[in-house]
């Protein structure tokens, strides 16, 4: 009976120790349940504010980027309404120098430029003026940030359209201090006068005169036409030696017409239609020199040359015809009469050989070298 009491005692205190001892995990563990309790009640609203929260730290950092640029974009408005003037003066130089005459200013206004012309604005600028204002502007817009020079690739095409002979070296030598240190230049002319100046700027390159063409820095090429299954069409070919060699255009001219003179016959009449112009300029040529005291038209100068007169009637009638493309035909004009282009071009240099035999035998040995005795 003693045991039975002794052991019950002993059980009620183990229970009592153990519960003692666990007491605190007991509490911790309430805690715990009480805290994911309180949290799984607050858990819907914490994550609406914390989307909130990350939403707003987004547009702060959206805004704060806004804010820098909007700040470089004034900055660079400053800075452009600082320098605004100082492209204007240099514009006003260098137009006056092109043209040889200052008449023409540019006036700041707002964000861009007023032409006038004296105090008034220019309404009515020439094909010259044009021309020198959009070329300058362009060797100008080279010095951009966004284009570097020493590699980038430049094209000129014909920039002395409609200018004087002044105009036309002031073109050439604004391009040469612009364009002297591009990646790649291409120039493109129909102008014999401006062809020469680049040809001779390139001429004077360093290692421009090597044998090995591949080493030299320079290239000359010309636009030629021929007909290919009836159709006109273009190639590019090297340059012709007699515009590399001479410093006039008259001598291709003379080379041209007489190569087209003695050309066999039976060629297409394709092949003809570009050569009137030739035969005329080359005339033209000849007779200002031969005939200096008769200014006007071709037909006064034809006029006063001891020729045939039939053939030189026959050689106006088919320079008129034939070398004027920007107008209509005449009524009952014939094409098929161009067949006669080789026999009329060598009416044109019977008549240069009758004005000038001196002259004519040199050029035409130029063209034609007699051949050497074995």
């Amino acid at each position: 009976m003693g045991m039975t009491a002794f052991d019950q005692l002993k059980g009620l205190v183990e229970r009592h120790n153990k519960h003692t001892d666990s007491f605190d995990a007991e509490v911790n563990n309430a805690r715990e349940a009480l805290a994911k309790d309180e949290v799984l009640k607050a858990l819907p609203d914490w994550q609406e504010k914390s989307g909130k929260v990350s939403t707003a730290r987004e547009n702060a950092t959206a805004a704060r980027e806004e804010a820098e640029k909007i700040k470089k974009q004034i900055a660079d408005l400053e800075l452009e309404v600082r320098q605004h003037r100082r492209p204007a003066e240099e514009l006003n130089e260098e137009v006056a120098a092109y043209l040889g005459r200052d008449e023409l200013r540019f006036e700041v206004e707002q964000n861009g430029y007023r032409i006038t012309r004296g105090s008034q604005p220019a309404t009515h600028l020439s094909d010259g003026e044009r021309t020198a204002i959009a070329f300058l502007y362009f060797l100008k817009s080279l010095k951009g940030t966004d284009f570097d020079m020493e590699t980038g690739v430049v094209v000129i095409d014909d920039p002395v359209s409609s200018l004087d002979a002044n105009s036309l070296f002031s073109a050439f030598g604004f391009m040469k201090q612009r364009t002297a240190t591009a990646g790649q230049l291409f120039v493109l002319t129909h102008n014999f006068t401006f062809f020469r100046q680049v040809r001779n700027w390139y001429y004077n390159l360093p290692g421009q005169k090597k044998a090995d063409i591949t080493r030299q820095p320079a290239r000359f090429y010309m636009l030629a036409t021929e007909f290919v299954n009836g159709s006109r069409t273009g190639k590019l070919e090297l340059l012709d030696p007699f515009l590399h060699q001479y410093e006039s255009e008259y001598h291709y001219l003379f080379k041209r017409v007489h190569e087209e003179a003695h050309k066999p016959a039976g060629q297409s009449l394709e092949a003809y239609y570009a050569i009137p112009n030739i035969a005329r300029r080359l005339l033209e040529a000849f007779l200002a020199f031969r005939v200096p005291d008769k200014p006007g038209e071709l037909f006064q100068k034809l006029e006063v040359v001891q020729f045939d007169a039939a053939k030189k009637t026959r050689i106006l009638r088919f320079l008129h015809t034939y070398s004027h493309f920007d107008q209509v035909a005449e009524a009952g004009h014939d094409p098929s009469v161009l067949s006669e282009t080789p026999a009329i071009l060598q009416d044109v240099l019977a008549l240069i050989n009758g004005c000038d035999p001196a002259h004519f035998k040199s050029m035409a040995e130029l063209v034609s070298p007699p051949a050497v005795a074995p």
